[in-house]
């Protein structure tokens, strides 16, 4: 990284601003607080990035609303398309349509408001209906009170009655004034009733009434119950017209759809511009932006700038504060995202993402490990990476890796004789009636599991001993010699001499499998080895303390022995997910046998055969992904990679929808 000033005429701001945009190459920092004393000052932009922001929101709760009433017809394998590339013509074009557009983002919120205000006016109807549906029956209104000498009491009890009944406790009580009284609904929990009486009586008659459970309607509106029902219906009807209508006005704007993609691109670069615009220091008729740019590309950025806009570009090197871009070859790039996902390198560290390629791809296959699940992922992920030319970048890069993590498959499933499990033999001896294998390249490790353990082991010792040698070379660097031998040599000395005195150690071999013992001589080099690695461990992890102090930070450093064991059991993970592999794809695959050969057994074994391998490849390579991960990140990391550094995020155009080419 190349540390980059550049000094332009305020009247070429916005261009030189644009141009930067379309190159995709300068991290623009915070200016600089020094520029004050010379009279600079920044803009102060907030209240446009948040108009601009407001927009963009306006713009995607259209399109998502626009989604619901008139769907986007999308093929299954459309999250691979990438952004749809403008040219100039079409990207003007969208531009001038931008007012256009708002309106138009504007109608279908305020459409789709409306239809939900119309959605709550039919609940409260149907609601209302559901009040009247006991009082349909009844030919009189609700609120009817009665006449000059009658009056009309309208209510409930809150049980089953009959009129009989009613009147039987009513006429219990003593000198109970004369009432007619009709059932209008009855239902278990509740009957609806009207009553008349004298005028005269009506507060008694009702006292009486309540005695034993009535209560009066309470409506808030008036007439016969069946006539505004009926109006009610009426009113749903025409509301739900009304939605209909709202509905295909909204699906009527889906020729807008694009245009309205491109508005919510537009002014989400906008925001991003006006977001830099208050990082630059500017005064009447000058600015100044600073920030970061790759070596390779900053003189011929500042050749661009001086040339087109008479702008000044000063190139100097950059600081301990520079952000980090990394930068690697075909087969080791699509692993950046892994390392992006622990940490970025500080200044002084290596990028470890060449070196944890070459490991990635076979610690994935070793867990994997069929050859036809990695035929698969090969053949899917190529497929996929040829047939969508405009992939994004980084799902590109995703797909790459995972095609080479299906090749290592492939390699290590052809080691182990696994072919969808034992497919082959189960096929074979099922439908054919004679058993025919495909034999291991090496060896199966389903028949043989402690020579897979302990293979495992080995490529976890190299696994370490790597990370630990780019540890070493970290520290050559720096000449920290002190840190060379303390942390780096003095373990490679206790570690590979402890691992190498094993083989003297009978209860070792026989776990192992193995039956050639290690000379005499050459476990004592190893002990001596190991022994003088611990003392220096001990004496020079921290050289500079004096001696009490050094000798306690030795012994606790000397302790981290034990994680050193914890991280080489951690490979055991390799025969675990392995073994797992194969072990289900065979149990599918006798499943699918179970009911012999013939047209049926045929037919069965098929539908088991792609539904669970399906499973499984899906279930193991979720599984091999992470705890490859997992053993990149805690054990191969762990021993050199401390992290820390801030990605490079150039001023770009990071857009939804659309990407545009370098000319506009």
């Amino acid at each position: 990284m190349s540390r980059i000033t550049i000094y332009g005429s305020k009247k070429d701001r916005k261009a030189v601003l644009e141009f930067l945009q379309r190159r995709q190459c300068v991290d623009i920092s915070e200016s600089d607080a020094e520029n004050e004393q010379f009279g600079f000052s920044n803009m102060n932009t907030t209240d446009s990035q948040s108009e601009f922001m407001r927009e963009r929101s306006a713009g995607e709760k259209a399109l998502d609303i626009l989604e619901r009433y008139a769907p986007e017809e999308k093929g299954l394998l459309s999250s691979f398309d990438g952004r749809k590339i403008l040219s100039v013509e079409e990207y003007y074009k969208y531009v001038d349509d931008i007012p256009e557009m708002m309106n138009i983002a504007g109608r279908i919120i305020e459409a789709s408001e409306e239809i939900a205000e119309r959605q709550v006016g039919i609940v409260r109807r149907r609601s209302e209906t559901d009040e009247l549906a006991p009082w349909l029956s009844l030919d009189v209104s609700l609120a009817e009170t009665g006449t000059k000498e009658s009056a009309c009491i309208i209510g409930m009890f809150p049980e089953e009655m009959t009129e009989e009944k009613i009147l039987e406790k009513y006429y219990s009580e003593k000198d109970a004034p004369p009432v007619y009284a009709e059932v209008v609904n009855a239902l278990p929990q509740q009957t609806c009733v009207f009553i008349m009486c004298a005028k005269k009586h009506a507060a008694e008659c009702e006292k009486i009434l309540r005695s034993f459970g009535f209560s009066r309607m309470k409506t808030s509106f008036n007439g016969v119950p069946a006539e505004r029902a009926k109006a009610i219906r009426e009113e749903i009807s025409a509301l739900e017209a009304e939605i209909d209508a709202l509905e295909k006005e909204i699906a009527s704007y889906s020729g807008a759809r694009n245009a309205l993609k491109f508005m919510v691109d537009y002014y989400a670069m906008r925001t991003e511009k006006y977001g830099v615009l208050s990082k630059l220091s500017q005064r009447n008729r000058v600015f100044v932006i600073t920030g970061y740019v790759p070596e390779k590309s900053a003189s011929s950025l500042a050749a661009a700038l001086e040339h087109e806009y008479n702008a000044v570009a000063e190139i100097e090197a950059a600081g301990d504060d520079a952000p980090v871009m990394l930068k690697n070859k075909y087969l080791t790039e699509p692993v950046e995202g892994i390392v992006k996902t622990f940490a970025m390198p500080t200044k002084g560290e290596i990028d470890p993402t060449g070196i944890m390629a070459f490991f990635y791809y076979i610690l994935f296959g070793m867990m994997l490990s069929d050859a036809a699940y990695g035929l698969i992922m090969t053949l899917g992920c190529f497929f996929a990476i040829k047939k969508f030319k405009n992939m994004e970048p980084d799902m590109k890069k995703t797909l790459r890796m995972f095609m080479y993590c299906g090749i290592s498959t492939m390699f290590w499933g052809v080691m182990f004789g696994s072919y969808f499990g034992d497919v082959v033999p189960t096929v074979s001896r099922t439908f054919f009636g004679k058993e025919v294998t495909i034999p291991p390249l090496w060896f199966e490790p389903v028949k043989d599991p402690m020579k897979m353990l302990m293979f495992s082991f080995v490529i976890g010792i190299v696994h370490l001993f790597t990370g630990l040698g780019v540890k070493l070379y970290q520290c050559i660097k720096a000449k920290d010699w002190a840190a060379a031998f303390g942390d780096c040599i003095f373990w490679y000395m206790l570690v590979g001499g402890g691992i190498v005195y094993l083989f003297r150690v009978d209860m070792f071999l026989s776990m192992a499998g193995l039956t050639t013992k290690l000379p005499a001589v050459w476990g004592t080099v190893a002990a001596v080895i190991a022994g003088i690695g611990a003392l220096g461990i001990l004496l020079f992890t921290a050289p500079k303390n004096k001696m009490g102090k050094r000798l306690a930070k030795g012994a606790y450093s000397l302790y981290g022995v034990t994680s050193w064991l914890s991280d080489i059991l951690s490979y055991s993970r390799l025969l675990a997910l392995g073994l797992a592999t194969g072990v289900i794809a065979t149990v599918f695959n006798k499943m699918g046998s179970m009911f012999g050969g013939g047209v049926v057994g045929a037919i069965i074994f098929v539908i088991v055969f792609v539904i669970g391998h399906t499973l499984n490849l899906g279930i193991n390579a979720l599984g091999a992904y992470v705890h490859t991960n997992r053993l990149q990140f805690v054990e191969f990391f762990g021993k050199f990679f401390e992290g820390g550094g801030r990605e490079f995020s150039p001023f770009a155009a990071h857009t939804k929808y659309y990407k545009f080419k370098e000319e506009i």
